[in-house]
């Protein structure tokens, strides 16, 4: 079998944010991608530790590295 090329490789393992086709968006760590059926796999912000998000490449409009300040939580 064919190796395939890794997709985004400098993002593996390091906190992305996707954003939807309809600006909504997503926060996790990115742990893999699946040439199968052309999705990504993240683990959001807020999940345990075995939860993964399957995100299709057709409803992403945009992904960017995420920084976390620790001072983004939204105040009282």
């Amino acid at each position: 079998m064919d190796q395939q090329e890794i997709f985004m490789a400098a993002y593996l393992d390091r906190d992305i944010k996707i954003t939807f086709l309809d600006n909504l968006f997503v926060i996790g760590l990115y742990v893999h991608y699946y040439y199968f059926n052309n999705v990504i796999a993240i683990c959001p912000e807020e999940a345990h530790d075995d939860t993964r998000l399957l995100v299709p490449m057709t409803a992403i409009k945009k992904i960017e590295p995420w920084y976390a300040s620790g001072d983004y939580e939204l105040e009282d």
